[in-house]
């Protein structure tokens, strides 16, 4: 989609989770910034109620390396050829006059409403190479707050390892002065269990896919299982935005895990059991009880396989001893 479309998109699906009722922050990383600036301008343009609703109940913006400038657009696809390079993005850099015309329009947006903006930098060069977004590229021209420099790279700039790392104490900081009588976010002394990420990779058993199923004697079904892996992973992370989703999406890799783990791995794997009953209790004992309890979410055995190897290439579980 292009830039105008994606917006038009996504202001669509908000509306349908009825945002524009309540404040709204947007917490937005490099590209997903340039995304903003413009559903706020189509919202604002638009003679959907709704969609106007978003626009008037946004009370800040927040950047994370955002590439608001022609040469750090450059930089980005420089950097990552391939990963973010599409043809509506490249007009973007071909074009600047549209890339200038969203950023003015951001500006006078901002300026006819009471917004509070900040703007995150990286300081360190991405996969070594160069700084992607520097701090004159992130600034978005709104106000006369300074972005604020990150021990980070383009990547992991928006990946806060802890409750303590600068960019979430920030980003939380910044919400709570924005929104001082409507933070929900659980408070840090009240007693929470932590989630599972089970959609980032285990460091502990970083061997790609092909070598897991190779260790495993499996290594005929890497083109399969490499496949079905993609295909769950694509599912997960392109409904990151809707939250009943992405809780849905994870219910079903911790139902997963925790059967996989106790009953085909310490039992069977590393019991010795052969290939086949391995096999046959994967099928009894994890695929068709997960299909039937997620059946109400259609999900189904082939769901519940994509998901079995998406956590196998995310190192959450192996099919060889250990």
């Amino acid at each position: 989609m292009t830039l105008y479309q994606r917006a038009k998109n996504v202001l669509e699906m908000l509306s349908g989770y009825a945002f524009g009722k309540r404040p709204i922050v947007f917490v937005c990383h490099s590209l997903g910034g340039l995304l903003v600036k413009q559903i706020l301008r189509t919202a604002k343009d638009s003679t959907d109620i709704a969609w106007q609703n978003i626009a008037e109940s946004c009370a800040g913006v927040l950047f994370l390396a955002t590439p608001h400038s022609g040469s750090s657009l450059a930089n980005l696809l420089h950097s990552f050829a391939g990963g973010f390079t599409s043809p509506h993005v490249t007009k973007l850099l071909s074009d600047t006059s549209d890339l200038e015309e969203l950023n003015a329009s951001f500006r006078t947006f901002c300026q006819c409403r009471s917004i509070d903006v900040t703007a995150y930098h990286e300081m360190h060069k991405t996969k070594k190479i160069a700084l992607v977004v520097d701090a004159k590229s992130a600034d978005p021209g709104v106000g006369a707050s300074m972005p604020i420099p990150v021990d980070g790279d383009h990547l992991n700039i928006c990946k806060p390892e802890s409750r303590d790392s600068f960019v979430y104490l920030s980003i939380k900081r910044r919400i709570a002065g924005i929104l001082p009588n409507k933070m929900t976010e659980v408070s840090d002394s009240t007693p929470h269990f932590d989630e599972d990420d089970l959609g980032t990779a285990n460091g502990q058993d970083r061997r790609d896919l092909l070598a897991k199923m190779t260790a495993a004697g499996r290594e005929h079904e890497y083109a399969f299982a490499n496949d079905s892996q993609n295909k769950f992973a694509r599912a997960f992370f392109q409904n990151g935005l809707k939250t009943s989703t992405a809780a849905l999406h994870n219910n079903l890799l911790a139902d997963i895990e925790q059967r996989f783990q106790s009953l085909i791995f310490h039992n069977l794997i590393c019991g010795g059991a052969n290939s086949s009953t391995v096999t046959s209790a994967i099928q009894t004992d994890v695929i068709d009880p997960l299909a039937k309890k997620y059946a109400t979410s259609s999900a189904s055995g082939k769901t519940i396989m994509n998901a079995l190897y998406f956590l196998t290439e995310r190192c959450h579980i192996r099919f060889d001893k250990p």
